[in-house]
């Protein structure tokens, strides 16, 4: 398999899991993240144990101009297959609604849409073939909580924007929304963290007692179910457009 594929976020988390999924299946990389030596590392293990190229490319997608990723994407593995767009949470979280700031709620705007949108627009001009691309979002945009306010009601958005360009680019992108359960990733470590100091637990109870147990699985989601389920995204049926995939082991109690 040919496959040339670009991974924001990919020095850890659910970024770093879809690297090895991609990678696994013959893809070479381009790897988006802001800390530098971190992603270096990452990309030559990456390298290493796929036999892929993983390039590392130091950037921060919530910064204008930050599209241009497309373009050196192309430039330096030719045209995009694929690309998963992951991003992490805003600084803030966990924090009360009312009590973030402007700032605050445009940063998680340019993260969660503003970069998705215009790198999508970008590929759709430039890209000489179809690309799918994964933007992933949580489960509960569904059903936003407080502590991931933030996301959860800027994400809710995602599915549309999904349907908008698949529609109006049927012939240049295929996009879906991957909406995930409870990973215990470092971002959702740093978040738990917070919140179990706020509640008198340690981290591990909060992860067991809280987490986990909102799931009827009673179990947090395993990072290679992550990567299988990215990898078929990734490859699966073109008539799988503009859709929304629920991957929480049940966790939101209504769809």
């Amino acid at each position: 398999m040919i496959c040339s594929a670009v991974v924001t976020g990919a020095s850890s988390g659910v970024g770093l899991e879809a690297a090895h999924a991609l990678a696994s299946r013959g893809c070479d990389l381009l790897l988006i993240a802001r800390g530098r030596e971190r992603l270096e590392g990452v990309a030559r293990d990456v390298s290493a144990r796929y036999g892929v190229r993983a390039l590392a490319y130091h950037a921060d997608i919530s910064q204008r101009g930050s599209e241009s990723i497309v373009d050196e994407a192309r430039g330096k593995l030719g045209d995009i297959d694929v690309a998963v767009l992951s991003y992490g949470n805003p600084p803030c979280e966990p924090c009360e609604p009312a009590d973030a700031s402007w700032d605050d709620w445009e940063q998680a705007q340019r993260m969660y849409i503003t970069f998705p949108a215009r790198f999508m627009g970008r590929l759709a001009r430039v890209n000489g073939k179809k690309a799918t691309v994964i933007l992933i979002s949580s489960f509960s945009s569904r059903s936003p909580m407080w502590p991931t306010g933030l996301s959860d009601v800027v994400r809710a958005d995602l599915p549309a924007m999904a349907k908008l360009f698949s529609r109006k680019y049927p012939d240049r992108l295929r996009v879906l929304v991957l909406e995930l359960g409870s990973f215990r990733t470092p971002g959702a470590e740093r978040l738990i963290g917070a919140l179990a100091a706020r509640e008198g637990l340690s981290a591990n109870d909060y992860w067991t007692k809280v987490v986990a147990s909102m799931s009827p699985l009673r179990r947090l989601g395993r990072p290679e179910e992550l990567r299988e389920v990215i990898a078929w995204l990734a490859f699966s049926p073109e008539y799988l457009t503009g859709a929304t995939v629920l991957f929480d082991g049940a966790t939101l109690q209504a769809v």
